[in-house]
């Protein structure tokens, strides 16, 4: 392959990179996913950017579907990477599963879910 044409593949192999990076994927929860915690007070999440508290939330529903009545997601005033619910009381025991919507810094919006059992 000619110089200039090595050239242009790496530079759009940096460019495909960068903005793959450039979205706040899921690093860690807490509860983690799939996991057996008992004694759930909040939801925390951290992201691999910062994300932005307006326009990020976090819905926690039983396993049957019904929206477990919560305050909104703050973004953690330590950390602009991390997206908490602090629970008004213990979770009771059952399956649950989070929903999360972020938009990072930079605009992009990215959004997932996953389950947990909360014991006692």
């Amino acid at each position: 392959m000619h110089p200039a044409g090595r050239l242009i593949v790496s530079l759009g192999l940096c460019a495909l990179a960068a903005g793959a990076a450039a979205h706040a994927h899921l690093e860690k929860a807490q509860p983690a996913a799939d996991s057996k915690s008992p004694d759930v007070r909040e939801i925390r999440l951290a992201f691999s950017e910062a994300i932005e508290p307006k326009l990020s939330s976090i819905r926690l529903e039983t396993a049957e579907e019904r929206t477990v009545t919560e305050p909104g997601a703050v973004v953690d005033g330590a950390d602009p990477k991390v997206l908490v619910v602090h629970l008004y009381e213990k979770l009771p025991p059952g399956n649950y599963v989070v929903r999360w919507s972020v938009v990072a810094a930079d605009g992009h919006k990215m959004s997932g879910s996953y389950s947990f059992l909360s014991s006692r």
